[in-house]
């Protein structure tokens, strides 16, 4: 009998996306007065998936095709937008532990009835 451990993967996978994009939300707050700063947000978790599977890191955090909000020195950092987007992260994350740990149960009961 062979297990799966695609999940594991793919929670791995989901936990490193939303750590991604923390990291972009990190940046966008610590340049919400830069003049020209543009919001930047990590590509979708489908091409994150894709590109992370061919090992090629390069621009997973790439500036947002349609901010918000758009200040008169050129700056498009909404701190309340990124507010809200650093929730919707870490939930994403404690969703990504919650489907490893829970993956990880599983396989800790087949373990032991065999």
């Amino acid at each position: 009998m062979t297990i799966s451990l695609d999940i594991l993967r793919l929670a791995q996978s989901f936990a490193a996306h939303a750590a991604t994009r923390q990291q972009a939300i990190s940046q966008n707050i610590a340049n919400a007065n830069t003049p020209g700063y543009r919001t930047r947000d990590a590509v979708s978790f489908s091409e994150f998936l894709e590109r992370t599977r061919d090992g090629n890191s390069d621009g997973l955090i790439r500036p947002e095709a349609r901010p918000v909000t758009a200040a008169p020195n050129g700056n498009t950092v909404s701190l309340e937008h990124e507010m809200m987007r650093g929730a919707e992260v870490r939930q994403q994350h404690e969703l990504a532990l919650g489907v490893y740990s829970t993956a990880r149960d599983i396989l800790r009961a087949v373990i032991a009835k065999r």
